[in-house]
Parts: C-alpha cells; sequence; structure tokens
C-alpha cells in the first residue's frame, strides 16, 4: 500500500483549527490497483475493509485523519486539509488534498498521489 494511502490512515488526533466538512468527498472507498477489488466496502477501518470520508474525516484502516481549515484549490475540483493524524501508536500532521474524480477521489500528499474508487 503505498505511502499515501498509509499515511492517510491515521486514527484520531486533536487541532486547533476548524473542523472540516468533507462534503463532496464524503462516501466509502477502495483503492484503484490490480487486487484492490477484493476490499470490502461494506466494512471501514478493519484490514481488507474499505476506507472513507465522513464528518471532516479520512478514516482507514484502523487509523484516520482529522481534516482541518479547507482551501478550495481555484479552477479544480479539489480541495486542500491540514491532516491531523494518528494510528499504529504515531501522530502526525501533513497536508492532504482530496481531488474528485471520475469514479471517486484522489488524495494526494507531498510527492504522491493515490486514486481511490468509490464502493457501490
Amino acid at each position: 500500500m503505498s505511502r499515501v494511502v498509509t499515511a492517510a490512515l491515521c486514527a484520531l488526533g486533536t487541532t486547533l483549527g476548524t473542523v472540516a466538512v468533507a462534503g463532496p468527498y464524503d462516501g466509502v472507498y477502495r483503492p484503484d490497483y490490480p487486487g484492490a477489488e477484493s476490499w470490502d466496502c461494506r466494512t471501514v477501518g478493519l484490514d481488507g475493509g474499505a476506507l472513507a470520508v465522513r464528518d471532516g474525516r479520512f478514516l482507514g484502516v484502523e487509523n484516520s485523519c482529522i481534516l482541518t481549515n479547507p482551501v478550495n484549490v481555484r479552477g479544480m475540483a479539489a480541495t486542500l486539509y491540514d491532516a491531523e493524524c494518528s494510528g499504529e501508536g504515531e501522530t502526525y500532521s501533513m497536508r492532504m488534498m482530496l481531488m474528485t474524480t471520475p469514479d471517486g477521489i484522489a488524495v494526494i500528499e507531498d510527492g504522491l498521489a493515490d486514486n481511490l474508487v468509490r464502493c457501490p
């Protein structure tokens, strides 16, 4: 699993910024790469389960990030966030951009991008 998905799968952190309402990105997703078709789109947060954007959070496998301080990206269907993340015993901050794609969303961080397909 790439660094974007791993980093984006971070557990509840705290932040002083305004919590974002994800809105257009809310949904349940799976990675868009060969072999990811077997991911379970019904179970969010478990190994082999789905990923989700819900209520200003990016939810992953035993991890999540709180998305704050949304900035719309001019000329794109994208939003840049501050992400306060923790999971697997670590906490950290990063910038994360979510962008709508024809089949789901792209999750973009410094130097990496992952496409996530919306689950049926």
